[in-house]
Formats: C-alpha cells, sequence, structure tokens
C-alpha cells in the first residue's frame, strides 16, 4: 500500500446539522472521491432503476412485515426504527429500518459496548436480520437521496467517532453515499466493538471505491442476494473469527494501490440517544 499522504490539509472544525466531526474541504473529500463517469453518474443510474424494479416488488412483504411488528411489540408505533447516521461526508441523516431489539434502559451505544446488543433481539428480528429484510424501508433513505444501493455502511453517530479515534481516517469512507449493501457488508458482516476488524471494514471500503465499476456493483448484488436466500445477513464477528480471516485475505489478494488516507479526524463530545438499535 503506498504510505504517501496527500497534500492537502483538513480544514477548521465545520458544523453541520449539529456537532459530528472534523470534516475536510471539498477539495480534501474530492481527494477520495472515485473518478470516472460510473462512479459520478452511474451509481445513481442504477439506484433509479432498482428503485424502479423494488418498489412495487417490496410493497406486499413491506406490509406484511409491519403488521408482525406491529403485533410482536404491541403498537403500530413501533413497527418501524429510525436513527441518525452519519452518510456522505459527515452529514447526519435519517435513517429507517424495521424495529427488530426490544428497549432497553440503555442508551443505543451503551447495549452496543457492553454487547447488549444480540440478547435484545427478536425472534422475528432475527429473521428479518438474517434476510437483510430490516433493511427494506431504507429504499425510502435511497429515494430521497440520502443513500445508495451499494456503498459503505452508515455507522451511529458515536460509533463512527469511536471509529474515527481508533482507525486513521475511517471517516474517508463517506466520500461516497452509504448503501443498503456493500463490499464490506458481504464479506465482513457485522462487526463488534473491536479495532481489527474496523481497519477491516475501511479497507475493504476503501478497496471497492478504487474499483467500483458497473461490473463490481453487479457482483455485490447478487451476492447480496445469496446472502439473503442463505440467511447470512446477520453475522457477528471480533475481529479474530472466520469472517474477519476471509476479509482480511480479500483485502490482501485485492492487491491494490491505495492513496493512504489522511489522519484521524477528532471527534465531537458523546451525545445520548433514545433507547434504540444501533444495526
Amino acid at each position: 500500500m503506498n504510505t504517501a499522504k496527500p497534500t492537502s490539509t483538513l480544514a477548521p472544525e465545520v458544523r453541520l446539522k449539529r456537532p459530528v466531526i472534523r470534516v475536510a474541504t471539498d477539495h480534501d473529500w474530492a481527494i477520495h472521491t472515485p473518478n470516472g463517469f460510473y462512479a459520478r453518474f452511474g451509481g445513481r443510474c442504477v439506484d433509479g432503476a432498482l428503485l424502479l424494479t423494488c418498489l412495487p416488488i417490496a410493497l406486499a412483504p413491506v406490509l406484511l412485515i409491519a403488521t408482525i411488528n406491529a403485533f410482536v411489540f404491541g403498537s403500530f408505533r413501533k413497527m418501524f426504527y429510525t436513527q441518525d447516521r452519519v452518510g456522505l461526508r459527515g452529514k447526519i441523516f435519517r435513517i429507517y429500518k424495521f424495529r427488530t431489539m426490544r428497549d432497553v434502559e440503555e442508551t443505543a451505544i451503551q447495549s452496543w459496548s457492553s454487547g447488549q446488543d444480540v440478547q435484545r433481539v427478536t425472534k422475528f428480528g432475527r429473521f428479518l436480520r438474517s434476510s437483510h429484510l430490516d433493511e427494506l424501508p431504507q429504499l425510502i433513505n435511497v429515494f430521497i437521496g440520502d443513500m445508495s444501493f451499494i456503498g459503505p455502511r452508515p455507522e451511529m453517530v458515536e460509533i463512527e467517532e469511536w471509529a474515527a479515534e481508533i482507525v486513521p481516517a475511517f471517516v474517508t469512507r463517506l466520500s461516497i453515499r452509504p448503501g443498503i449493501t456493500g463490499f464490506a457488508q458481504i464479506t465482513q458482516g457485522y462487526t463488534t466493538q473491536d479495532q481489527a476488524a474496523y481497519q477491516t471494514k475501511l479497507d475493504l471500503c476503501l478497496s471497492y471505491n478504487e474499483s467500483i465499476s458497473f461490473l463490481v456493483d453487479i457482483s455485490i448484488l447478487w451476492h447480496t442476494a445469496i446472502w439473503m436466500l442463505r440467511g447470512k445477513g446477520w453475522q457477528w464477528q471480533d475481529g479474530k473469527g472466520r469472517l474477519a480471516r476471509t476479509a482480511t485475505r480479500t483485502v490482501a489478494n485485492l492487491n491494490t494501490e491505495m492513496p493512504d488516507p489522511s489522519p484521524a479526524l477528532p471527534s465531537r463530545s458523546r451525545s445520548t440517544y433514545e433507547h434504540g438499535e444501533r444495526l
């Protein structure tokens, strides 16, 4: 890997909707943004085509899942779950999911840090996560432009800050729109609070940025469909398991020359969230 650092420097702290992270200028972001016609325009064309195809097909399962979720959680108001995530170039947006976890006294970040997320998932939630059907409401995010079908997974604000502190330049993943699925998601799976796992996630995301193309995206969509059918959507690893080793070998086998991202970006003070989910 090329160890030469970009010549740009980070800009003074820029405030977005509310304090998140120190972000770079447009010029600094451009250094990490994939070039080429497909990277700039093709992805959104694919998103549009997939939306036209998926929305009519998804209507029936969305209604069925919403009804079951209302029964599981005892309220129609708890069918869905929303949460702030960090998206394109550090912008905060509201993500939509089917609810899969029961509420606890802890905040979402406390539950994730303590490893209690697994115990909070309902039986029906396990099915939704394994099949990735809990992500169906994110078609709304794709429609309004906050997300793409393929891209880095958007993290919760506090987790993005934590990762930026321990993994240099983790935020540079966000030079492209976050995705419902992506190279890291189908290669690595879900990750726990582990530095090695998040370093691997960054490597996988940057590898995708370097090789982004129509054929690569079709391959990711194909493998995502296989994961959904095989129920492999919800797999945890801590940087030491089989998925982690597979992901590490995948990065090594790519053998691509990538510029070393900018130094880690400072985080803001921690904020609290309503009881909720993370993934």
